[in-house]
């Protein structure tokens, strides 16, 4: 399930150009309930050496302008921003916060809510094409010469969907509470390009991911689970929210 809310603002959204912390910040102060905010944020749920906190939201989507010399963006109003997840009650609450203040602080910004929607999408089929809301990041940490690195992969490297699938089944698991069925997901680039890779300063740390649009193929549950608690690693800092482009009729 996910929210979509269109924000407005009275002149420009200025923001820096590396303002995940301040989305991801905005979605933490909606959540009223001091035991839930806290859970979230400082523990998740985890699964082996993994903490999931099973939420993503996308970039903010509008009309921009970059200023690359003051590193700062300029939106104008509307703007849209999703919020999705399994947790019903998370979201819930975000909506709920959202109706009773009507807005919603950006960094200096003060938006005003316009309308919150809900869309309780379902997998109907086994095949999926999605595009990208925020970027999709899978990774691995690797060992040379005693030294430790993250290794950011691309689609169009095996161990992407590989991986990516992998996430997938350990959130099942999560959310149902039970292991994930045993069929990988494929996922396949579909139009992706050079310019689709994105790198997104996170709070210090560099964090490489890729828009685009992609086939998904596997069991509708595990696909449900990509729409609603995102694609990929690292979703509750801003990255692997993605929406349907193309849902082909379930099977009779």
């Amino acid at each position: 399930m996910r929210l979509i809310l269109t924000l407005t603002a009275s002149g420009e959204i200025g923001l820096p150009i590396q303002h995940n912390h301040l989305l991801q910040a905005a979605v933490y102060d909606l959540i009223e309930q001091p035991g839930l905010r806290e859970f979230l944020h400082q523990h998740g749920f985890v699964l082996g050496k993994r903490r999931f906190r099973l939420f993503a939201f996308s970039r903010l989507l509008g009309r921009v302008r970059v200023d690359t010399a003051g590193q700062q963006m300029f939106f104008t109003s509307p703007v849209n921003l999703v919020i999705c997840s399994p947790l019903t009650a998370l979201l819930q609450e975000l909506g709920n916060s959202l109706l009773r203040r009507g807005e919603i602080r950006l960094g200096n910004n003060h938006l005003e809510v316009e309308q919150v929607g809900v869309d309780d999408y379902q997998v109907r089929g086994r095949s999926l094409t999605v595009r990208m809301l925020s970027p999709l990041v899978t990774y691995s940490t690797l060992e040379n010469n005693g030294s430790r690195y993250t290794y950011y992969y691309s689609p169009f490297e095996p161990r992407f969907s590989t991986l990516i699938s992998a996430n997938l089944a350990k959130k099942y698991t999560i959310i149902h509470g039970r292991p994930a069925p045993e069929e990988d997901v494929r996922i396949m680039p579909v139009a992706v390009g050079k310019r689709d890779m994105k790198v997104v300063q996170y709070k210090g740390t560099v964090i490489k991911g890729w828009m685009g649009t992609y086939r998904l193929q596997g069991d509708p549950e595990l696909l449900q689970v990509a729409l609603d608690a995102g694609l990929g690693s690292k979703n509750s800092q801003g990255f692997g929210c993605c929406e349907v482009v193309e849902q082909p009729p379930a099977a009779l």
